[in-house]
């Protein structure tokens, strides 16, 4: 049974109110109760004329929204909407899409709106969904003829369900309508005509005062006042839209103050780079460029915006660009990087790495084009300038390396010198002072042998010394072969040597196993001769001498992982302020006539040793020993 109008606001008005319409009813039950069929009869026809109008106002909506439904588009079904919404009593409208969810809503807000139910996908025709005290519900259903794909295709398609639209009409015309048929009915008696126009007019005036206060708090937000709110008066159902309103421009409040700020973060991060960040349009045009495009390029970003961007770069790389970009354009490629010159405010040249990818509208259209611009000029003339450098380097090496086989060959040509030219008038002062010696020792005096027996001995000196020197030469130009080697087995078979050579001293050799490097054999052995030569030429006053060879643990070194040797003696040894000169040729730390030597075997080691990109160093004390060592890059594994 329909409720009157009346009835909501009887229940939420005072007593003296309530008595008020009480007292003004029973005085005006007679005049009522005679127009009571009329009005009966009367409201029913009214009944059924806008239940019409409501279907007819659905079905109308549903015929308009199927292209709306078809793209999803709630853009296309704002216009309907809008017209829709202006028919009276016409509250709220909804287009819903097939499975119940909405693609657009516009009215007033209704409470348990979303708990309405799923409309029938049977229903072909507009039909009215619920009944409340003030509204009606209709539901027509939105549907599309599937056409045959050919005429000669027997059967028709049936038609497919693209959603629903939803349209609910208020009862306000029919309450009124109601009311002017009562009064009109009860126009017999003026005077109680008049006290119920009075209260209608009091009470009419009660309803609509928050009504339209909501509605102009509603405008004046639509105008774009932020701080606006709704008076929270009136009945309940006004109450409760007017909080609902407030809490929406809250939220909207927030979400706008939210992005504000999201933008300024955005905005401050895209300034504070130093790369170029960038977008074109479908044309090629500049539509978005960072500050750093001024700092970089020389023009300000104003003044470059639509311009394209084949305008800034170098005429001699637009091809290569303009090649690239219609890769982007036509899809072949999703992104691309790249470098080219571009052309500086200043009219100097400079060169960007570009990253660039394409945009695409929703639609699938070539929106343009996004990216950076990194400033690679510095870098590319560092290149260029290596790259020159290298050239002369490579040149001057060309030229160094004739100059050292020319040395070399010179080098090779006094080697000879020396060996032939040099050793016969050695041999030949050598063998003539041995003949004095021999054949005309009786003749001489013991100053003459003596001068004749340190002639022989500079001599002999000499050819040693030319003997080291020859050496030394042979071993700074001669090629190394790295193989593994024993360096322990090698310390023996010298070892061996000496004792043999001085079978009458008494020393100890200390030789640690294992010890293999990967070295060249041959030179390697020249380092542990001299070395173990010299360890047991400067114990040889000893009663006792100990010669030890061994290593130390790996340690790590400017050029990776070394191994550290050592040869140890208890020997003669030497002051270590004289270290600086034990490396040098010809330079001795004691005298020829304690110990026999040339001052080149250790320049030699060093040689040997640097040659296999290592290291020599000794540490010593006179009258103590002294232990030589070098290191040796570790082998790799």
């Amino acid at each position: 049974m329909t409720r009157p109008p009346f009835a909501g606001l009887l229940r939420q008005a005072a007593f003296k109110q309530q008595l008020s319409v009480a007292v003004t009813t029973g005085i005006l039950l007679f005049a009522l109760l005679s127009s009571l069929l009329t009005s009966w009869q009367g409201s029913r026809q009214i009944r059924q004329t806008l239940l019409s109008q409501g279907e007819h106002i659905a079905e109308n909506l549903a015929d308009q929204s199927t292209l709306a439904l078809l793209y999803a588009s709630a853009d296309n079904a704002l216009g309907v909407v809008n017209t829709t919404l202006s028919f009276p009593d016409v509250k709220r409208v909804e287009i819903l899409q097939a499975g119940g969810q909405a693609l657009i809503v516009r009215g007033d807000a209704i409470d348990g709106a979303a708990d309405f139910p799923l409309p029938d996908p049977a229903a072909r025709t507009a039909y009215l969904e619920a009944e409340t005290p003030d509204a009606w519900r209709f539901v027509a259903p939105v549907r599309v003829k599937n056409e045959r794909d050919s005429p000669f295709e027997m059967e028709q398609r049936p038609e497919e369900v693209l959603g629903f639209v939803r349209v609910v009409q208020s009862k306000e015309t029919l309450s009124r309508m109601l009311t002017e048929i009562f009064l009109t009915n009860i126009a017999i008696s003026l005077f109680f005509a008049g006290v119920f126009l009075f209260v209608v007019q009091w009470l009419s005036s009660r309803m609509t005062e928050p009504i339209t206060a909501l509605s102009d708090a509603m405008a004046r937000a639509e105008h774009g006042e932020s701080e606006v709110r709704a008076a929270v008066s009136g009945p309940k159902d006004i109450r409760d839209m007017a909080q609902a309103f407030n809490s929406m421009i809250s939220a909207l409040q927030e979400r706008e103050r939210a992005l504000r700020e999201s933008q300024a973060n955005y905005r401050e991060v895209v300034d504070s780079v130093k790369e170029v960040i960038f977008q074109t349009d479908a044309a090629g045009n500049w539509v978005l460029l960072n500050p750093a495009w001024q700092e970089i390029v020389g023009l300000e970003v104003a003044k470059s915006l639509g311009h394209s961007f084949l305008d800034f770069v170098h005429e001699e790389d637009r091809q290569l660009a303009s090649e690239l970009q219609a890769l982007l354009k036509a899809g072949e490629i999703p992104s691309c990087r790249f470098e080219l010159r571009f052309n500086r405010a200043d009219a100097t040249i400079g060169w960007l790495e570009a990253a660039q990818h394409a945009r695409w509208s929703d639609d699938g259209e070539f929106a343009g084009t996004s990216g950076t611009l990194f400033d690679v000029t510095e870098r590319r003339l560092a290149a260029e300038k290596l790259e020159s450098l290298n050239a002369e380097l490579e040149n001057r090496v060309r030229v160094r390396t004739a100059q050292l086989e020319a040395s070399n060959q010179e080098l090779e040509a006094f080697s000879y010198s020396v060996s032939h030219d040099l050793r016969a008038p050695l041999r030949a002062i050598d063998g003539f002072a041995n003949i004095l010696l021999e054949d005309y020792a009786k003749a001489l005096d013991d100053a003459g042998l003596g001068h004749l027996q340190r002639i022989r001995t500079a001599s002999q000196r000499m050819s040693q010394l030319i003997d080291d020197l020859l050496e030394l030469a042979r071993i700074s130009r001669a090629d190394i072969n790295y193989q593994d080697s024993d360096l322990s087995a090698m310390a023996r078979d010298l070892a061996r040597e000496l004792r043999e050579a001085e079978p009458g001293r008494s020393a100890e050799f200390e030789i640690a196993d294992g010890l293999e490097a990967h070295v060249d054999p041959v030179l390697m052995h020249v380092v542990l001769d001299n070395l173990l030569r010299n360890a047991w030429k400067f114990t040889g006053k000893r009663e006792s001498a100990r010669i030890a060879f061994g290593t130390t643990q790996r340690a790590a070194s400017g050029n990776g992982d070394e191994i550290t040797y050592f040869v140890r003696d208890n020997g003669a040894g030497f002051d270590m302020a004289y270290a600086d000169k034990l490396f040098k040729p010809f330079s001795r730390l004691h005298p020829a006539t304690e110990f026999a030597g040339t001052g080149v075997g250790l320049a030699t080691v060093q040689r040997v040793i640097h040659r296999h990109g290592g290291r020599i160093w000794a540490e010593s004390k006179a009258g103590e020993g002294t232990t030589f060592y070098f290191s040796l890059p570790a082998p790799r594994t």
